[in-house]
């Protein structure tokens, strides 16, 4: 059975994002939804904690990464705002699967910047995962890409690539043709521009909007051969590495709007008393804390596989589950928030329709 017992820095790690996530990404969640993307002051506040910069020291990084710690991270961030921690941590996952799956020349080319102490804060990358036939599962990645001469051809689709317009690196996962399991992906460090290649900016966005992001269409895109980061072991454990932020982000959608509401329940007065004492209420905030605890676990399990080095297959297995579960249990716990609300909950003057919406945007 495995140890979930934090230690002593991941506690410090722990609360320093809390504190991060309160004090900086609760507080500026509206503007930045309003603006589209994070403030470069955030994002310099952010770069100055060292939470955003996990990348060997070697290259000017704070140290490897550390699945469990960054779950907790995520979580916390997730629940200061979960579109600013998506713009934040979508943005670490490029460079991250450079640094997961790419060669030492890749590594020294595209690292480096996101390390620099004066301009470091003002990088972004990206990992493109997700396409138009399916979601963020290892199994529904058919993009495809095939040796032709000198170079790698391309086709199929992306989408909801957080900062995927403007981004280096930008990264995208990709199946080689004809290729099965896991021993057929491979991520490809896709050019600024390319014939083939196109890229579309999302628009009129239900939530993460404040997490800018593209789509991008491939149809017999040439890109060169030293695009190409990696097949295989690096590639899973960098596709696995996203799922458990994505899970961890959602654990802290979830935990605001469990924490928000039944703030609101305890305040709100019908017919004389608290409506936290109705049990209509009551069992619906019980449940929202139950299923949070339980979506945890599977994220801390995952976790603890990813750092203990598990194999392909039950990386996978475990990280996928737990970012599915995590979702699904943002999605319903932010609903059931609106609904403590009652009417209270659509207005803008409560964060709660917003979490509502960064949840469902999450699929």
């Amino acid at each position: 059975m495995p140890n979930f017992a934090l230690t002593e820095e991941q506690e410090e790690v722990r609360r320093l994002a809390q504190s991060i996530a309160v004090e900086q990404l609760r507080a500026n969640a509206r503007r930045s939804e309003k603006n589209g993307d994070i403030s470069p002051e955030l994002m310099q506040t952010l770069a100055q904690t060292g939470l955003t910069t996990p990348f060997p020291e070697l290259y000017g990084g704070s140290g490897p990464i550390e699945a469990m710690t960054y779950a907790l991270i995520a979580e916390e961030l997730g629940f200061g705002d979960g579109s600013l921690a998506m713009n934040v941590l979508g943005s670490m996952m490029g460079p991250l699967t450079v640094a997961l799956a790419g060669d030492e020349n890749q590594q020294k080319q595209y690292i480096p910047p996101f390390c620099d102490e004066r301009e470091g804060y003002m990088q972004r990358g990206s990992l493109a995962f997700a396409e138009r036939t399916g979601g963020y599962s290892l199994v529904d990645v058919s993009a495809t890409v095939c040796s032709e001469g000198q170079g790698l051809v391309l086709n199929g689709t992306k989408r909801d690539v957080i900062h995927g317009k403007q981004a280096n690196p930008r990264v995208a996962l990709f199946r080689r043709e004809g290729a099965t399991g896991t021993g057929g992906l491979c991520a490809i460090v896709l050019p600024e521009r390319g014939d083939g290649m196109e890229i579309h900016e999302d628009a009129q966005k239900l939530g993460l909007i404040a997490a800018p992001s593209a789509s991008y269409t491939f149809t017999d895109a040439v890109v060169p051969t030293n695009c190409l980061l990696g097949d295989g072991e690096g590639v899973v454990r960098a596709a696995t590495l996203y799922a458990i932020i994505r899970a961890g982000v959602a654990c802290g959608m979830a935990r605001a709007a469990l924490e928000y509401a039944g703030e609101y329940a305890k305040g709100r007065i019908a017919f004389g008393r608290p409506i936290v004492s109705y049990q209509g209420i009551a069992f619906m905030i019980a449940e929202m804390a139950m299923k949070l605890d339980a979506a945890r676990l599977l994220l801390w399990h995952a976790a603890t596989s990813w750092d203990r080095g598990a194999e392909c297959e039950t990386l996978i297995r475990e990280a996928e589950a737990a970012q599915h579960q995590a979702i699904k249990m943002a999605k319903s716990a932010t609903t059931d928030g609106v609904q403590i609300l009652g009417g209270a909950g659509f207005l803008q003057d409560h964060p709660v329709e917003m979490w509502m919406r960064n949840a469902a945007a999450m699929e």
